[in-house]
């Protein structure tokens, strides 16, 4: 028989999945950005791809850790995005923002700052980028965590993306 208090912990697990009402809307820059980067996964192209505003050199990571370094023009292709996994969130293999983003067929939310990770609090930007917006893409809704992922993209003044991350529930 499950107790008031796990019942309560799991109502807060399948809640905390919705996501946080009290996220902000992108400022137009940043979420010309992350529509660009939306745009680029769903349908890669010349032309998708020349309207994402990418820094010269992108960092790409998974959480809070950064893992690579790209070219702009290296991240035309989509390979490119791909990040070897050792293991992160129990998981090995590999793993591509952009896969996660083409592969949602549902509605996607834009939001920006921090947002919930599923059923807990916020990771921290990646070193060096917690002075530049963090707009976010995730799925309107979940079956659960295990289907809970973002992609954070951390935008500059002008708008242009200099970082990206991805993140994932652990199975």
């Amino acid at each position: 028989m499950r107790s008031f208090t796990a019942t309560l912990a799991l109502a807060v697990i399948v809640a905390g999945c919705t996501g946080d009402p009290e996220t902000q809307s992108p400022s137009a820059p940043g979420r010309n950005a992350m529509e660009a980067l939306i745009a680029f996964a769903r349908a890669p192209s010349d032309s998708t791809w020349a309207a994402l505003p990418l820094a010269d050199r992108v960092e790409l990571g998974l959480g809070d850790t950064l893992r690579a370094r790209r070219s702009a023009r290296a991240l035309r292709e989509p390979g490119a995005w791909k990040l070897n996994v050792d293991l992160f969130r129990a998981r090995a293999g590999t793993a591509s923002a952009l896969e996660l983003i083409a592969s949602e067929q549902g509605r996607l939310r834009v939001t920006e700052g921090l947002h919930p990770h599923c059923a807990s609090g916020p990771i921290p930007p990646p070193e060096g980028f917690a002075d530049l917006k963090r707009v976010v893409v995730q799925p309107r809704s979940t079956n659960g965590c295990l289907d809970w992922w973002t992609v954070d993209a951390f935008v500059n003044g002008a708008g242009t993306i200099e970082a990206i991350t991805l993140d994932l529930w652990e199975p």
